[in-house]
């Protein structure tokens, strides 16, 4: 019997009697998988190249002196992991990032560049994981988009060197948006259960999350509007925001104890404008909002209206996720204060995928915004011919170099004072162990770990008389006390909570300096009539003479 050959290159093989044939491909498919090879080897040439040069734009600033809540950072997740979630009932976060750091710790140890470099690494995961967010959802020029301007965008450029937990904020929230588009957009449920994890994680990440919830919760509901298959998504919706609660539940009692008895005493409340301003802090700069509103707004308006289809109703999700996220963290903040701009990574990630879907979709116009925009935020110009200033680092403290001065004065069992309660746990990390650790609320039992609760109505109750008294009557002839006083400068519309600290600063000075058994030896360190002796501290030494 004749044999049929399927194809060029078959062979046969006989075999027991019979002919076996061997069936390849067809060269056409062999050509098309070489080049979807091809394509992937080059999209990780080009992350690759992406993560190197973010890199570059973040590693500057990973060794200055750390500033007080990275200190609370590092106090936090040195203690056992078993102790750190019920020390937050102190601090008011939720307990991922510590946990996180709690292991950095062990493996990479506590020095500035270790413990900063885990936030960098959120950061640069940002990169690989934006671009197959706009991939999956828009196609391969919306994931490169997203992924350069991960690659470069500022607000991650600056917390990325921070030893805090808003590059991992950022990161969870982008996995949380890209799942729900995924499952609430386009209708695909594998993704059900990423949302659902991804969401239990922003808000074990930090308070803000609430606010993305809501938002989200929001966005389900439009798109209950936008689809036909209502009853589906209802159903998803119960799924998912059902399943994260149920993972969330477990936090809710110490979320409860931290809304009665920690908050943000030093947060004013913001006005109207700052709901504007918290955008263009997040994109870095009001220009770069202004090129996405011109080249992005209207093919954003043109797809919302076509609400039948899933990329439609992406755009209504994205612009519901990020008004309604911003406009609820706003809203508590005229009740609960809190507002500040590094929490605003909450926000980067709905306005990172908007932005991607807006300029994919805005063809020539859209790219010469992404253009400008990447202009706007590397300056490459400048930073060639040399003209452009050193870029910001996180120099917001001076204790690593006042510590230089006076740790090497320091005995054991000498006394280190802070008017402000959340520089404890820094002061520890450079003055060292061996000391102790005070507050106008006295003796501090754990220096590492700032108590929050009912902060502002303790410190405004303390006296002299109640919390320095009775520790210089504990001294030891020739100890010595360091008064570590913030740097700052208050008047009669600062906020109270600044105004008590200046005070408990000056009050404890003229005790100290009206108290027979002591006398001041040295200070302040650093001079004060400096021109600028930079944001922290100064201390004043003390010794006890009698």
């Amino acid at each position: 019997m004749a044999q049929v050959r399927t194809a060029c290159d078959d062979a046969a093989v006989e075999g027991q009697g019979r002919v076996v044939h061997r069936v390849t491909a067809h060269p056409f498919q062999v050509r098309s998988r070489r080049a979807r090879h091809r394509v992937r080897r080059l999209e990780v040439l080009g992350l690759v190249a992406l993560l190197t040069g973010s890199v570059a734009l973040r590693l500057e600033g990973l060794r200055v002196s750390l500033w007080l809540d990275e200190g609370i950072s590092i106090g936090i997740a040195s203690h056992p992991l078993a102790d750190i979630p019920g020390l937050l009932a102190q601090d008011g976060s939720p307990p991922l990032y510590y946990l996180l750091l709690h292991a950095w710790l062990n493996v990479f140890g506590d020095s500035e560049a270790a413990v900063r470099s885990l936030s960098l690494l959120f950061a640069l995961a940002m990169v690989p994981v934006a671009f197959l967010t706009g991939r999956s959802l828009f196609g391969r020029r919306a994931g490169w988009i997203a992924a350069v301007l991960a690659a470069t965008s500022p607000y991650l450029s600056y917390w990325g060197r921070e030893a805090r937990m808003y590059t991992l904020l950022a990161l969870v929230s982008l996995v949380a948006v890209t799942s729900f588009l995924h499952v609430f957009a386009f209708r695909r449920r594998t993704w059900l259960p990423v949302f659902a994890v991804s969401l239990a994680l922003v808000l074990y990440t930090h308070n803000w999350g609430l606010h993305l919830a809501a938002a989200a919760a929001l966005a389900a509901a439009a798109c209950w509007w936008a689809r036909p298959d209502r009853q589906r998504v209802v159903t998803d919706a119960a799924i998912g925001f059902g399943t994260a609660g149920v993972l969330y539940a477990p936090w809710l009692p110490t979320l409860l104890t931290q809304l009665r008895e920690t908050g943000a005493p030093w947060s004013p409340t913001p006005i109207p404008r700052e709901a504007v301003s918290a955008v263009s802090s997040v994109l870095g700069d009001e220009r770069v909002l202004v090129a996405l509103l011109v080249a992005g707004a209207a093919p954003l308006v043109r797809l919302a209206l076509r609400r039948h289809t899933g990329e439609g109703r992406a755009a209504i999700s994205l612009a519901v996720l990020s008004g309604a996220t911003v406009a609820s963290a706003w809203t508590v903040a005229q009740f609960a204060p809190g507002w500040s701009p590094r929490y605003f990574g909450i926000f980067l990630a709905p306005l990172l995928v908007l932005t991607a879907l807006g300029l994919t979709r805005s063809g020539a116009t859209g790219l010469v915004a992404f253009a400008l925009i990447l202009l706007f935020w590397t300056q490459p110009l400048s930073r060639l011919a040399g003209i452009r200033p050193v870029p910001p680092v996180n120099e917001k403290s001076n204790i690593s170099l006042v510590a230089d001065t006076v740790a090497p004065m320091a005995k054991p069992g000498d006394l280190v004072v802070s008017p402000q309660l959340e520089h404890v746990p820094v002061l520890h990390y450079y003055f060292g162990e061996d000391l102790r650790y005070a507050t106008p609320l006295g003796l501090v039992p754990d220096p590492e770990v700032v108590d929050w609760r009912n902060a502002l109505a303790r410190l405004e109750a303390s006296t002299p008389a109640t919390g320095l008294d009775p520790l210089l009557d504990g001294l030891d002839l020739g100890a010595q006390v360091f008064l570590a006083c913030p740097l700052l400068t208050t008047g009669p519309d600062s906020l109270p909570w600044f105004r008590i600290m200046d005070l408990r600063c000056r009050s404890w000075r003229a005790a100290l300096d009206d108290d027979g058994t002591m006398a001041f030896r040295r200070g302040p360190i650093p001079s004060l009539d400096q021109e600028d002796p930079g944001p922290g501290v100064f201390v004043l030494v003390y010794e006890k003479v009698a």
